[in-house]
C-alpha cells in the first residue's frame, strides 16, 4: 500500500505572521500537486525557547492562518495538536517517531528553515533526521542551505522580514497588524483589544 504524503509544518506561531502564511501556502501548493496533505504542527515547550501562550489561543490562531490558505484538489490542511499535550519539553525527534508510530500509512515530510538545518546535527539524534527524514528546506536569511540532507529538497518561498515578536509588540502598544499577519488571524487579534 502506498503511503500518504503528508507535509509537517511546525513552529511557535506565536501568532501566526505573513511569513508563517507564505510558507504555508507554499507547503499547500506542492501538496496540491503531489497529492499531500500538509498539517500545520504548533511546538511544545522547548528547552531552548519558552511559548508564553494560552494552548487553546495558539490553537485558534493556526486554524485561523489556514483560513487564509488556498488548497487545490483534495489536499487536506489540518491542525496537529501533538506536541502541545507533551509533559516534558519538545524533542523534534520524539515528535517524528510518535507521529511515524501513530500513522504508519503516512509518508511525512518535514519543513525546516535553513537555519535549522544548520544547527540539526547538535540536535538529539540529529544526524540521523539529517539522513533520513524527507525534508523541504526554506531559506533563511543569513543562512544559506549550503549542504542539504540527503532527502531535503528546497521548498521555494520569498522569504519575508516579520517576526511573531513585532506583532505581539505592536499589539502591546495598540498598533496595527494588518501588515504582519493575514486577514483571519488579524481579526481574531484584533478582537482582543
Amino acid at each position: 500500500m502506498k503511503q500518504k504524503e503528508t507535509i509537517i509544518y511546525g513552529g511557535a506561531f506565536n501568532p501566526p505572521t505573513r511569513a508563517h502564511q507564505t510558507i504555508l501556502q507554499a507547503c499547500a501548493d506542492r501538496a496540491g500537486q503531489s497529492g499531500a496533505d500538509v498539517w500545520l504542527l504548533p511546538s511544545g515547550e522547548r528547552r531552548d525557547k519558552r511559548i508564553d501562550a494560552n494552548r487553546e489561543r495558539r490553537l485558534q490562531l493556526c486554524a485561523a492562518l489556514c483560513l487564509d490558505i488556498v488548497t487545490t484538489g483534495e489536499t487536506l490542511l489540518r491542525v496537529e495538536e501533538q506536541e502541545l499535550d507533551r509533559i516534558k519539553p519538545t524533542e523534534t525527534i520524539d515528535t517524528v517517531r510518535q507521529l511515524g508510530e501513530a500513522y504508519p500509512d503516512r509518508q511525512f515530510t518535514w519543513v525546516f528553515g535553513s537555519d535549522s538545518l544548520q544547527t540539526m546535527p547538535q540536535w538529539e539524534d540529529g544526524a540521523w533526521m539529517l539522513e533520513n527524514l524527507s525534508m523541504a528546506i526554506v531559506e533563511r536569511p543569513g543562512y544559506p542551505a549550503l549542504q542539504l540532507g540527503r532527502r531535503a529538497v528546497r521548498l521555494n518561498v520569498d522569504p519575508l522580514d516579520v517576526s511573531s515578536t513585532q506583532v505581539r509588540q505592536r499589539l502591546a502598544a495598540c498598533r496595527p497588524i494588518e501588515d504582519l499577519v493575514s486577514r483571519s488571524v488579524a481579526e481574531l487579534l484584533n478582537a482582543d483589544s
